[in-house]
């Protein structure tokens, strides 16, 4: 299994911790899809708006079926969701 270096909340400087801080108070933590890209928050702020289209935008399948979807492709990669 891979192993990648992520940033907890209190390493965070500078727009990683204007990121991680925006988490909490809209979801209540940190999910680890957003710490897997924690050493490059740019590419946080970009792949968020497209993460929510894909996770809430308008779809055939219900937003409980696409978290399946997300589950089952990370048991299947050995991932942790």
């Amino acid at each position: 299994m891979a192993w990648i270096k992520t940033l907890e909340e209190d390493e965070a400087r500078g727009l990683l911790h204007w990121v991680y801080r925006v988490l909490k108070w809209t979801r209540g933590r940190v999910p680890s899809i957003v710490r897997v890209s924690s050493l490059h928050p740019r590419l946080l702020v970009a792949l968020g708006p497209l993460f929510r289209i894909l996770m809430e935008g308008p779809s055939p399948l219900t937003r409980a079926q696409r978290k399946m979807v997300a589950i089952v492709a990370s048991k299947v990669n050995n991932c942790f969701y």
